[in-house]
């Protein structure tokens, strides 16, 4: 239900699936995030790391800034458009991995998905990934104003979730995606969501088997992944995932009303067994910056530094 979702969204705005199987995770050699397309850095097998493939094969989506649309029935209007990049430089002839951006609660629904996708750019053509930022479908009203958020499970009817498959294999048929690179990321509500991607099993295109690594921008587990837990219970349940996926989590000095579930978070994590080193590979990056309840675009480039190491095989 959205309120698994919208309990903790109304105190910030007012402020401001299959089951996990045997999926292994696997550090990619440090070029990678600078040769994402390369199965071996120089092209020469002898002394390097294979990386894994496995390619989607989609052919014939356009480059650059466009928007696609969805249809699913009994979720919103029964149309969902949806915003992506594409790198210039993208070429079927070689997969490229995929990340998901979630905006956060907005009254501005269209508006915000397409500055979500657009403030990844940088990144993505940096990077050389292709991104794209669904719109959320749950209407509320928050401060007396009108918005949406995410439509979450369970629910009767469709989800966001089930947009959220929808868009992958759209994705998947149009361009050619590195299944083995599959990446999510979320502000604020969507960074809620992201956990609940890793960590639940309410999604068969995006959970913890799936999943490369994702990010958190002012997102906690006890607003939807650990909602109605305990700590010992919501670390229990981290604890008890076949894989520890890598997650990156970036959270504001001054943004007090999540501040304190962030580092609980950062601890619950890590007395599961995720390991943070300082630099990569590592499971687990905690960032805590000068701010509120926000995010910069250098941070976007930032976090994908951390999450672009990162694989899934099954």
């Amino acid at each position: 239900m959205e309120s698994r979702l919208f309990s903790l969204a109304v105190a910030l705005c007012a402020a401001a699936s299959g089951p996990a199987g045997a999926a292994q995770s696997v550090t990619l050699p440090a070029w990678i995030c600078a040769h994402p397309d390369a199965i071996f850095a120089s092209g020469m097998e002898t002394g390097e790391t294979a990386i894994p493939h496995d390619p989607s094969n989609g052919s014939g989506g356009a480059v650059g800034s466009v928007m696609r649309t969805l249809h699913i029935a009994n979720l919103g209007n029964g149309t969902q458009p949806y915003f992506l990049y594409v790198p210039s430089s993208y070429s079927p002839n070689h997969p490229w991995p995929f990340l998901l951006a979630l905006h956060g609660v907005s009254p501005y629904p269209d508006t915000y998905a397409q500055i979500t996708r657009d403030n990844w750019i940088a990144a993505a053509s940096a990077g050389g990934f292709i991104v794209a930022a669904p719109i959320a479908n749950a209407q509320v009203t928050v401060g007396g104003q009108p918005g949406v958020t995410w439509r979450v499970p369970p629910t009767s009817g469709p989800s966001d979730y089930d947009e959220f498959g929808a868009l992958l294999a759209d994705v998947e048929g149009a361009y050619n995606i590195e299944r083995t690179r599959l990446y999510g990321w979320g502000f604020s509500a969507g960074g809620h969501v992201m956990h609940d991607l890793a960590v639940n099993t309410y999604s068969t295109a995006f959970n913890a088997s799936t999943m490369a690594a994702y990010g958190a921008s002012s997102g906690v587990l006890a607003a939807l992944a650990c909602y109605g837990l305990t700590n010992a219970q919501c670390q229990q349940l981290l604890s008890n995932l076949p894989r520890k996926i890598t997650v990156d989590i970036h959270i504001g000095n001054s943004d007090t009303q999540l501040l304190p579930y962030a580092q609980s978070d950062h601890m619950l994590f890590e007395n599961a067994g995720w390991q943070f080193l300082g630099n990569p590979p590592y499971q687990i990056n905690y960032t805590m910056f000068v701010g509120g309840h926000t995010y910069t675009i250098p941070q976007l480039s930032d976090i994908w530094t951390h999450l672009c190491r990162a694989a899934v095989v099954p």
